[in-house]
């Protein structure tokens, strides 16, 4: 079996593409139309159509995206050859035209045209990371990483050997870099809801990049199949296509490179296998056929599992590939009260930059000594404290700062 020359069209282009093929003599079909309700090759030939021509660009797009799906489509390719050997022919979309050829080598041969296709996509690629040169944890000096971490550990309540590892994953992974060995850094953080795994995520968002709208996925948000395509877009030709996906839009609008991945444990098995090539590659390339390059990310993702079930959630191909995977234990007692004076101090801060004069001292005591030792999750630490503090200034201080602007004067707020 000889390989052929792959046919292709210009992106948008399609019909221009179709109509150079006399009418009844070749004529082109979306490999669907050969395909059942399972997605499984149902036909091998076109009925009263003795030459024609199959467009594989959806074919393509999910092979770069599964490889598991290359040995089924190869197969595909197989029995279409088989039973039409002189009177079928391929077709894809000009952006895909060398990934084709690099996918299905075995069967499509490689010309110069392909070759000025993957000038033109480096070119391409490399304009677009000039548009989004920013940052990079990569590239800061000393001084900068130092301060970093700084206040990475003083925001971070407890945790202090992940801390510590941290520190010194992160630059093992910067030294990994420049020796060009890896790309990406992840970080798998598992325990129970509300013990601080997303706030490293958040954490490292403010240090780095504060004016940048955030990257965060949660898969809380995600179920069954089409998830793949929730996060980095559905196939050209399917409803919502022109949307693209979650993550590749968040990561095309924003010069952040700080990713968060919530409850992982959610995920489905196409998901599972995106991240590892990913993770793999330290890229992807979406269902519109752009590369989504991450060099210099950092990837956190979250789960609620613990030592003894994250095995049974995440599988082993996936799991290796994490640089780095912590349990979260719960806070001691000293963490949370030291983490309720933080934030009671917050609320102090603010309620007197913006509503008016307050006796800090009588209720930062009154809200300290209460007892938090039930509490395991920081979000309801945080609840239970803002009504107290609520519950102690009055909820009439709302329009305080209205009728003090009116009086043009400003009056201490004391707790009985």
């Amino acid at each position: 079996m000889k390989k052929k020359k792959l046919l292709y069209y210009e992106k948008g282009k399609f019909d221009e593409f179709a109509k150079k093929f006399p009418e009844g003599e070749n004529i082109v079909y979306p490999i669907s139309y050969l395909t059942n309700q399972n997605i499984a090759l149902k036909y091998t030939g076109i009925n009263d159509v003795e030459h024609f021509v199959i467009d594989i660009t959806v074919m393509v797009m999910s092979a770069l995206v599964r490889n598991d799906l290359r040995i089924i489509y190869e197969g595909w390719i197989n029995s279409l050859n088989e039973e039409n050997e002189e009177n079928i022919d391929y077709c894809v979309e000009k952006t895909f035209l060398h990934e084709a050829c690099d996918v299905f080598s075995y069967y499509f041969e490689r010309d110069e045209e392909c070759d000025k296709v993957l000038d033109k996509a480096e070119e391409t690629q490399e304009e677009t990371q000039e548009e989004k040169e920013a940052f990079s944890i990569i590239d800061c000096n000393k001084e900068k990483f130092d301060s970093i971490i700084e206040q990475f550990d003083l925001q971070l309540y407890g945790h202090e050997k992940f801390k510590k590892d941290f520190k010194d994953q992160i630059e093992a992974f910067i030294l990994l870099h420049r020796m060009k060995r890896k790309k990406v850094f992840s970080l798998l953080l598992c325990g129970k809801s509300g013990v601080g795994k997303t706030e490293v995520g958040r954490i490292l968002q403010r240090e780095m990049y504060p004016d940048e709208p955030p990257i965060k996925i949660n898969f809380g948000n995600y179920s069954g199949k089409g998830s793949l395509w929730s996060l980095i877009g559905s196939p050209k030709g399917y409803v919502g296509s022109e949307q693209g996906g979650e993550l590749t839009n968040k990561i095309l609008h924003s010069k952040s490179k700080i990713i968060v991945i919530d409850e992982l444990d959610k995920a489905d098995e196409a998901i599972f296998t995106f991240f590892y090539e990913m993770l793999e590659d330290g890229q992807y390339t979406d269902l519109d056929g752009k590369v989504i390059d991450l060099d210099g990310y950092i990837i956190v993702f979250t789960a609620n599992l613990n030592n003894t079930n994250f095995k049974d959630m995440i599988p082993e191909p996936l799991f290796s590939r994490f640089d780095m995977t912590y349990e979260f234990q719960p806070l001691s007692y000293a963490d949370k009260v030291q983490f309720v004076s933080d934030f009671t101090d917050k609320l102090i801060e603010d309620y007197t930059e913006h509503i008016g004069v307050i006796d800090k001292t009588t209720i930062k005591n009154q809200i300290v000594e209460e007892n938090y030792q039930n509490y395991d999750n920081l979000r309801s630490i945080k609840r239970n404290v803002m009504n107290r503090f609520v519950g102690l200034v009055g909820k009439n201080s709302a329009w305080k700062e209205y009728v003090n602007s009116e009086k043009g004067e400003q009056e201490s707020v004391t707790t009985k």
